[in-house]
């Protein structure tokens, strides 16, 4: 990948309560702050991303034209239409039609059921750094588009062992798409919610040890929800105190990785 192409990511697993949204949400706020056009996209029926930055009008509206309507091949230009400028970064926002299993069996019925977003996402007219990719817990036809579309997968967890279980599970989703879509890049994986315990402790140490992977750790105590209840990320927030430095600092790490595996250069960097 050349320094000026878009990287797109998924964030990903079948497990709920991973903290998909909170990771997706931290990230792309750590980019934007580096001087990154960045794009979230919500994928997730539930719409934690949406809700939680203060986009619920939207996701409740479905007389609106939305994700789930530019996924079709006819309106797929249409998505220009319905990104939302957020003061940190762009935002696809999630629909409550995502939530129809009539819908989503339709989709799953259709040609190419699984290459729409990316389909989609190339249709847009911003040429945008990164695109980050929140997802359902649960692997379905909408998990799947998102991986498609990226190919590339950081796979968030909470370090307890029923948890770290459902990595094998997502491992073999991936492994399923793989033959068909082509390869699908395992990032990093990032636990959530770390609590200083031995259950945590030793779920971590056998995550580390049974994938050769990034490991990033988010302590529980970590300010993470106070920023995204006024909507922005720990990067937006006016707030400053040693959690959200700690947050930032968190986050940070985890786009170093991304600018790293992607040969990007931070456009704040470069003023510097």
């Amino acid at each position: 990948m050349t320094e000026n192409e878009t990287a797109r990511i998924t964030v990903a697993n079948q497990k709920g309560g991973a903290g998909k949204t909170t990771d997706v949400i931290h990230t792309g706020g750590a980019l934007s702050a580096r001087g990154y056009d960045v794009l979230l996209v919500d994928i997730d029926y539930h719409g934690g991303l949406t809700c939680s930055l203060g986009y619920s009008d939207l996701y409740y509206d479905t007389d609106r034209t939305t994700l789930f309507d530019v996924l079709d091949f006819d309106q797929m230009d249409s998505a220009n239409d319905i990104l939302v400028e957020h003061e940190e970064f762009d935002i696809l926002p999630a629909s409550e039609k995502l939530a129809n299993n009539k819908n989503i069996q339709t989709l799953l019925e259709a040609p190419k059921s699984r290459e729409r977003l990316g389909m989609m996402l190339d249709t847009l007219d911003t040429d945008y750094d990164y695109v980050l990719v929140d997802t359902p817990p649960s692997l379905n036809v909408l998990t799947d588009n998102a991986l498609v579309a990226t190919g590339n997968v950081v796979i968030p967890v909470i370090p307890e062992k029923l948890n770290a279980n459902s990595l094998q599970i997502f491992a073999k989703q991936l492994g399923s798409l793989e033959p068909a879509y082509g390869n699908i890049d395992r990032l990093a994986i990032i636990c959530n919610r770390v609590e200083q315990n031995a259950e945590h402790k030793d779920t971590i140490r056998e995550i580390k040890s049974a994938y050769s992977l990034p490991v990033f750790e988010i302590p529980k105590r970590t300010d993470l929800s106070q920023s995204i209840g006024e909507g922005v990320s720990v990067f937006g927030f006016s707030k400053d105190n040693r959690r959200v430095e700690d947050a930032r600092q968190l986050f940070g790490d985890i786009a170093d990785l991304l600018d790293e595996t992607f040969a990007k250069t931070a456009p704040e960097e470069v003023k510097a």
